[in-house]
């Protein structure tokens, strides 16, 4: 492989696409990848679920609380609930599901 061909492939991996590298080449998305984007969005939002769920029950079951919510009035995973459900907001519109 020679240097232009690898500069290429770096400059339109998915993970730098992903980065915002390449915002001015890839004006729309392709419905695909946001329509798998979404899916990955779902399934992490639904074990972050099960994970607080998890997580608050073994603290209850200790007679204990969680530090964070102490503090913040809200847990780590709370925030990261919220922050992938906005996550799949802005999908939605993408998609134009909403």
């Amino acid at each position: 492989m020679d240097a232009s061909s690898s500069s290429n492939t770096a400059r339109t991996s998915p993970a730098l696409r992903l980065a915002g590298g390449l915002q001015a080449v890839a004006e729309r998305p392709d419905p695909a990848e946001l329509e798998a984007l979404q899916s990955d969005a779902r399934a992490l939002l639904a074990a972050l679920k099960v994970d607080r769920a998890r997580i608050e029950a073994r603290l209850a079951e200790f007679g204990r609380t969680d530090p964070i919510v102490e503090v913040k009035g809200h847990s780590a995973l709370d925030e990261a609930i919220e922050r992938c459900q906005a996550a799949i907001l802005r999908l939605d519109d993408m998609l134009g599901q909403r």
